[in-house]
């Protein structure tokens, strides 16, 4: 296979990694493809910390295809299955109990079982290298060992890798690494910088294409979910008070997938509110009355640690950024935004024909770009540029960046 046919397999999983961007958070966002005589069989990502890594459902995936699409695989497996000689195991007590659970050291133990070397025709594009250490599930390098692919194309080295462990992918399995390098690492920039910081910021914002953010719908059925899934794994929502005061927001995760809203048992995240005038008893009048709030005067107020989501528009924006700038003039600490997260509606707020579009927003499918800097440039700073930022394959009236520092 040509480094160009490589490419183009990765840059599919790249894509795809771009789904769960954020809410992997404190894990990076990764991806596998795997690959079997020209036809891709699996296409899986890691979806959220504590879950089973993108390798595992990817070998999940394409171990279902294979027993069920190949009748060479599937006589392997039931080889194997009589050598074991237990009377309860049949090939598809097997697939169901693959199909159904969601555990990773249960998929880890019988796929390294029962793999009967049926992954030997295939290759496995893997956006990140797999981890060598056992966490809050087992090292995805002991079952890429085990089932002992054809080849393991990895796009960018994991660079926290233990540097104590000694596990290491097989020299008899063949290894190529650094395709895509540069758009797999910045796949993973959120996940970089929780590393440096045990935390990440992240500004939300959405407007129509004239920068307004009034004025008709700017968000759907889509966006909402995934804002509301990033929610659910946050640690803290910040907004200004005059953005309580206009929009009387309920900032809650109603529209969250259910996968999502587990993860913390439903617990809502703390919302703090950045305003010198607010008080307290001013609260009982809003929607968030019944949440765990606290109002701030200042950003050095916010913590440093956990994910943070500030929302709001870009004066609120401009806002931060001046407060952010002169405590550092004046050298106190305080949270820096990581990154610039922006929905941007097709449509312009003040056009008579906007009445249209909104009525038919989902037919617009989401796109990322890199080409708006001179857009952005005339809305925030210009020491943030653009990277690319993708949600997902779905129907949305979004288009979708990611705004990172320029570290240069």
């Amino acid at each position: 296979m040509s480094h160009d046919s490589d490419s183009i397999f990765m840059r599919i999983a790249i894509d795809y990694a771009w789904n769960f961007q954020i809410l992997t958070l404190p894990n990076p966002a990764v991806a596998t493809l795997v690959l079997w005589k020209n036809t891709i069989i699996a296409l899986q990502a890691h979806k959220k910390a504590g879950t089973p890594h993108a390798e595992v459902l990817a070998c999940k995936e394409a171990f279902l295809y294979l027993i069920e699409n190949d009748k060479k695989s599937k006589k392997l497996v039931i080889k194997t299955i009589k050598k074991q000689k237990d009377k309860l195991v049949s090939l598809k007590s097997i697939k169901e109990h693959i199909k159904n659970t969601q555990d990773a050291n249960e998929l880890h133990e019988i796929i390294k079982k029962y793999h009967s070397n049926v992954f030997k025709q295939c290759v496995f594009f893997i956006t990140l290298g797999p981890c060598n250490h056992y966490g809050k599930t087992p090292p995805c390098i002991n079952l890429l060992n085990a089932i002992k692919p054809k080849r393991i194309v990895i796009a960018n080295k994991d660079k926290t890798l233990k540097s104590n462990s000694n596990i290491k992918l097989k020299s008899n399995i063949s290894t190529k690494k650094g395709i895509l390098k540069n758009e797999a690492e910045t796949i993973i920039f959120p996940f970089t910088q929780w590393q440096k910081n045990n935390g990440f910021t992240i500004f939300k914002i959405a407007h129509h294409l004239n920068g307004n953010h009034k004025g008709g719908f700017i968000s759907n059925e889509n966006s909402r979910i995934f804002t509301h899934n990033m929610r659910c794994i946050a640690d803290y929502i910040i907004i200004s008070g005059e953005t309580l005061r206009n929009d009387n927001p309920l900032l809650d995760v109603r529209f969250a997938s259910g996968f999502y809203k587990n993860n913390k048992q439903n617990k809502y995240p703390k919302i703090l509110i950045i305003s010198r005038t607010l008080q307290k008893n001013d609260l009982s009048q809003y929607n968030i009355r019944n949440r765990e709030v606290e109002i701030i005067d200042c950003m050095s107020k916010i913590p440093k640690h956990g994910l943070k989501i500030i929302e709001g528009g870009f004066s609120f924006l401009n806002s931060v950024i001046h407060n952010i700038s002169t405590l550092k003039e004046n050298q106190i600490d305080c949270v820096e935004i990581d990154c610039i997260m922006g929905y941007i509606s097709p449509t312009l707020s003040n056009w008579h024909e906007s009445y249209y579009f909104n009525n038919d927003l989902n037919n617009f499918y989401l796109a990322h770009s890199i080409n708006l800097n001179n857009f952005w440039d005339n809305q925030i700073k210009k020491n943030h540029k653009c990277s690319s930022y993708k949600k997902n394959n779905s129907n949305t009236n979004m288009l979708y960046y990611l705004f990172t520092k320029n570290n240069k």
